[in-house]
């Protein structure tokens, strides 16, 4: 059996790794100007696709597709809107905006990465969760006086 020893550096090392990549991303600095908050470093997918391609979406679009749950498409649609694409649906393999921003490597890596993260993350907590706890029968004796 692994003890809660083997898994608890792990478990710091993905926090640790995740968020190294929230500042990457996008670090916001707090009023002192020597802190940052990762809290608040995590910009909606929508952001990063405006970010990568350079292309302006209007802040209607974007805060309607947050609104959804979704990221705003970076370049418009035939009839000039911006298409939302449902998170789930980013990087799968099929193109939902008109020139399939939501498939490319600049948006799959870090969409691709941060949810592997996120599974590991949650799969090392349920098996921490899951390990007994490993108190020996002679020092419990000893505690509890039987």
């Amino acid at each position: 059996m692994i003890s809660i020893r083997f898994y608890l550096p792990i478990l710091v090392t993905l926090v640790h790794v995740h968020l190294t990549i929230a500042r990457v991303l996008k670090p916001v600095k707090t009023v002192n100007d020597t802190v940052y908050d990762p809290s608040k470093q995590m910009q909606p997918l929508g952001h990063l696709m405006q970010q990568a391609y350079n292309q302006s979406i209007p802040k209607e679009a974007v805060i309607a597709c947050e609104l959804k749950h979704a990221a705003a498409c970076p370049s418009p649609s035939a009839d000039g809107s911006h298409l939302c694409v449902n998170i789930g649906d980013i990087c799968d393999h099929k193109p939902q905006c008109p020139g399939a921003e939501d498939e490319t490597p600049v948006i799959c890596f870090f969409h691709e990465m941060r949810l592997r993260e996120i599974t590991r993350l949650r799969n090392y907590a349920i098996a921490l969760y899951r390990i007994p706890p490993n108190i020996p029968r002679r020092h419990s004796q000893r505690i509890h006086g039987y």
